[in-house]
């Protein structure tokens, strides 16, 4: 039992540390008295459809599990970044990391620390 909860701790912490990460979980049914477990996950933004065991990279910069009963989805461009002074920082979801740019000026770069 102490090794589960470790376990789950540190998959938390690991999670917390690459960026934000989410569960679905996957519906149950059940037909003719008997438990029907999804064979399938849909991605929550495009609705593309995956099947068990698959991970994917979405187009919106998130890798996800179908894992059967549930599914997770985290994000691939870390987690939360600080910006340089006088600048902010904005996702480039063609690269799927961050970018840095003037405050007042989004075409203008940052150089990142």
């Amino acid at each position: 039992m102490k090794t589960l909860l470790c376990l789950t701790v540190l998959s938390a912490s690991l999670a917390v540390c690459h960026g934000a990460c989410f569960l679905v979980n996957n519906k149950v049914q059940i037909k003719e008295g008997e438990l029907v477990f999804p064979q399938a996950c849909l991605d929550p933004l495009d609705k593309s459809e995956h099947p068990v065991g698959a991970t994917w990279n979405s187009r919106h910069c998130l890798r996800c599990t179908c894992e059967g009963m549930t599914m997770s989805c985290c994000t691939r461009y870390g987690g939360v970044v600080k910006a340089p002074e006088g600048c902010e920082a904005t996702i480039d979801e063609e690269r799927c990391e961050y970018k840095f740019h003037k405050k007042n000026d989004p075409f203008a770069p940052c150089t990142p620390f």
